[in-house]
């Protein structure tokens, strides 16, 4: 470093100094002489302190503040090369700081808007990082868990197991299992160690999903084929029963043909409504059925001409009587086709399971919306509903089995309603057709005493 003062500043001093000496022997301005250079010796120093204190003032603003900060320039050569190097310095500690506190707030950032929750560990197990969505999952508070060992907030036995195997193995491990924190929840728990190059572990990343949608999903989908095969597999059954029989017996007995070709049939149009039903339930189940579906004001009292014209005669055959209660002037927001199907559905069960002699009474009118009904995106400015009801005198049904049945394929008398021609999807249909138009159906039903099946539908704008 270049020294404080000129080489020239120091050879006149030291002039001085000799100077003042040797007149202190002979004369008595060798006291004025040592005073004056004592007092140019006093405001050198002054001076310096004072740009120091600057230079420091200013390096500590500096190091305190996130923007950056202009140092004092000096004349002095020392303290003017000090004063860049603390700038440059100081610019580089703020760049460093400003990335890594970015760094770590996108990482931050990050970890919070993950869906699945990360627990980041470090080499004895302790947590140095935990999101949200693990705090929740696992039941621990994320902000307390930091720096603790992860067996101290971990109540689930099955992961700590896990943590420890890999741990211990390198290997990475991964298993379905229910938190206790979150009954009927499945997460997925994967486990994955970090090693140094000498194979010891160093870290370890704990990734938890809740994967309760996808198995609630899965097993809807195993249990939907499984069904599917299953009603399937029974008509074709029949039929290529039937069809080989009259092959081996011939034609010698009409009587018996005819028979065996009424049963050939039943089963065909049986399958025929199953493949209909799983047609129509396919459509109404994908995700873009609403935008598909055209809706329109529609006349209520053309919706139950319909079905009694439709229905009509097999409520005749069993000795059922249709009769309507319509709020005169009703008019529909909805897909004509689809309402139809529904209520034909309705009635058709309460045909299928009324007593000869007894009556299905078809209501509609204007209801305000309960506070159970789907949003109604369909008709979003519609403020009141239609309240279509189909009432029947039969059996009734258990409670228990009301909250399942509009599920797919459920029964609650599986034998009787194949006997009947029963697809086994025709409430499931209900359901996703009022879905479908923002409304809702409810059931209803007292042992002995028949059931009541409401539909709410929007109405139309007037």
């Amino acid at each position: 470093m270049k020294p404080i003062f000129s080489t020239a500043l120091v050879w006149i001093v030291a002039a001085l100094i000799s100077i003042g000496a040797w007149i202190a022997f002979t004369s008595e301005t060798a006291a004025v002489i040592a005073i004056g250079t004592v007092f140019l010796a006093a405001i050198h120093q002054a001076r310096m302190a004072v740009d120091v204190a600057r230079l420091n003032a200013a390096l500590q603003k500096s190091l305190a503040s996130d923007s950056p900060t202009s140092f004092p320039i000096f004349r002095r050569p020392l303290l003017a090369q000090l004063s860049r190097q603390c700038a440059a310095i100081t610019e580089q500690h703020t760049r460093t700081r400003n990335e890594i506190h970015s760094e770590h707030l996108q990482r931050q950032l990050f970890e919070q808007s993950m869906r699945d929750g990360l627990v980041v560990l470090d080499a004895h197990q302790r947590v140095l990082s935990a999101n949200a969505a693990a705090a929740r999952l696992l039941g621990f508070d994320s902000t307390a868990a930091r720096g603790r060992l992860f067996q101290e907030i971990s109540r689930i036995p099955e992961v700590n197991s896990m943590l420890e195997a890999s741990y211990k193995d390198g290997q990475r491990r991964h298993g379905l299992l229910e938190p206790p924190t979150a009954p009927g929840s499945i997460v997925d728990a994967a486990i994955e160690t970090l090693r140094d190059e000498s194979k010891q572990a160093i870290g370890a990343l704990l990734l938890i999903a809740d994967v309760t949608s996808e198995q609630r999903l899965e097993r809807m989908r195993s249990d939907f084929v499984a069904n599917v095969s299953h009603e399937l597999r029974t008509p074709i059954t029949n039929i290529k029963g039937y069809i080989e029989t009259i092959q081996q017996i011939g034609l010698a007995d009409p009587g018996q043909v005819n028979r065996f070709l009424e049963i050939v049939e039943r089963n065909a149009s049986r399958l025929g409504a199953l493949v209909e039903d799983l047609l129509s339930i396919s459509f109404l189940e994908s995700t873009n059925s609403k935008e598909r579906v055209t809706m329109g004001s529609t006349p209520m009292n053309a919706l139950i001409d319909w079905v009694d014209a439709e229905l009509g005669p097999a409520a005749e055959a069993r000795g059922v009587k249709l009769t309507r209660d319509i709020e005169s002037d009703l008019q529909l927001h909805a897909n004509a086709l689809l309402i139809e199907q529904a209520i034909g559905n309705l009635v058709s069960n309460a045909i299928r399971y009324a007593p000869r002699g007894s009556a299905i009474e078809i209501s509609a009118r204007t209801s305000e919306a309960p506070g159970n009904t789907f949003n109604n995106t369909a008709n979003p400015s519609a403020t009141r509903m239609a309240l279509i009801t189909v009432t029947d005198q039969g059996p009734g049904i258990p409670e228990k089995h009301l909250p399942r049945l509009f599920e797919r394929f459920y029964r609650v008398d599986s034998a009787r309603s194949r006997e009947d021609g029963g697809t086994g999807l025709g409430l499931a249909i209900v359901k996703h057709i009022a879905i479908v138009h923002g409304g809702s159906v409810i059931a209803e039903s007292v042992i002995g005493h028949g059931s009541k099946f409401s539909l709410i539908i929007p109405l139309a704008n007037k």
